[in-house]
């Protein structure tokens, strides 16, 4: 059975829209209590310590040929492998409802808050534990998009990511390990009406996202001292939080949750940093038995939507969104913000969804030293 969920969810692309207008084989992460910094102990767990040097994470297009086929590999055979903690679920699966779920409004545990770094940090890095099950040499990768900014990148050519979509066949992605036919997407958004069983990239087209950050909007991140601040939501200003320049969100109305759909957020600003990879990947366009949205060029791909996951370049985009919080706490500290006052989840010291609900008692608090949980990135000090 799947987890617990509540009801109402705000997806990915309807605010983007409005803005426009077998267990005991696996590894599980452990992590020991001394490992957290500045924390109180929290609800005992099992015990175990990462062994030996960390692993590094590196820069994809640093990945020879064989490594990349060996990450690609992996992520194959894990879509072929039951999930542990879910019995309808295949493993990779499972990620893609923990992704898409942790939009549902009651709980909003990943995203529009502070835990937006802490949360993908321990949901990478479980990810990259089942990739290592299959496979020992696998780590994670990252894509610094800042550099590899062209469609014509490494990224996304046969020998890795697969390549963009074909217009003449709904903008499916028809090349590359994760091609249309090899690759069935079977977890969707609830308010997703065309469910395509299907990768659809539409890479840099639109008006939302033509383009990826640059390194100078990178700067400028890593220029804000403050991780965070009130009001600890979508609202919390870019100008001075990190973690909120980060996230991408720009200009939003405090509605986040609001039940009727009309009175979710909208977003006027521009669509940046984290946001706006998704969005670029993902594309505008028009589908024929569709017509079209008026407030948008088209529906968006699979990166625009809440089960962002279903395209495994969203675990490379969201390394390089780690690393960068790993560079920022280089500067800073290993400090966070809040210890109260934010929804729960993202408080210092709260358990994060859906780690809890299998028996991982992790907090932000325990997310702040990449060391801690077995890595580094090939940038860190």
């Amino acid at each position: 059975m799947h987890l617990p969920l509540m009801t109402r969810s705000l997806t990915r692309a309807r605010l983007l829209r409005l803005a426009a207008a077998g267990a005991a084989a696996l590894p599980v992460l452990h992590l020991a209590q001394g490992a957290a910094h500045d924390a109180t102990p929290l609800p005992a767990s099992p015990v175990a310590t990462p062994v030996g040097p960390p692993a590094v994470r590196r820069d994809a297009k640093s990945l020879s040929a064989a490594e990349k086929k060996a990450f690609t590999d992996a992520i194959l055979a894990i879509k072929a492998q039951p999930s542990p903690w879910s019995a309808d679920l295949n493993l990779y699966d499972q990620f893609v409802v923990w992704h898409r779920d942790a939009f549902t409004c009651d709980l909003m545990a990943a995203h529009m808050g502070p835990a937006f770094f802490p949360w993908h940090r321990m949901y990478l890095r479980l990810f990259e534990q089942q990739l290592q099950a299959v496979d020992p040499s696998v780590t994670l990768p990252y894509w610094d998009w800042t550099v590899d900014d062209e469609t014509e990148s490494y990224l996304w050519r046969d020998d890795f990511m697969g390549g963009n979509g074909d217009p003449d066949d709904l903008y499916a992605v028809k090349d590359g390990p994760f091609r249309k036919d090899t690759w069935n997407i079977t977890i969707f958004d609830d308010t997703d009406d065309e469910r395509f069983p299907f990768l659809i990239r539409n890479l840099g087209d639109g008006e939302l996202a033509p383009d990826l950050p640059t390194a100078a909007q990178v700067d400028t991140a890593l220029g804000l001292d403050t991780y965070d601040l009130a009001p600890w939501n979508e609202m919390s200003d870019p100008t001075v939080s990190f973690r909120s320049f980060m996230e991408g969100w720009r200009d939003c109305v405090p509605q986040s949750c609001a039940s009727d759909p009309a009175d979710h957020p909208k977003c006027p600003g521009s669509h940046d940093m984290h946001n706006r990879v998704h969005l670029w990947v993902s594309g505008e366009m028009i589908f024929a038995h569709e017509g079209g949205h008026e407030e948008v060029k088209g529906p968006f791909g699979t990166m625009a939507m809440n089960s962002s996951p279903n395209d495994p370049v969203f675990f490379l985009h969201h390394a390089n969104v780690d690393r960068l919080w790993s560079v920022w706490m280089g500067r800073y500290g290993r400090v966070y913000a809040p210890e109260s006052g934010a929804m729960h989840g993202h408080n210092l010291h709260d358990h994060m969804w859906p780690f809890s609900e299998i028996g991982m008692e992790v907090s932000p608090a325990m997310m702040l030293d990449s060391r801690d949980l077995g890595y580094v990135y090939d940038t860190d000090q």
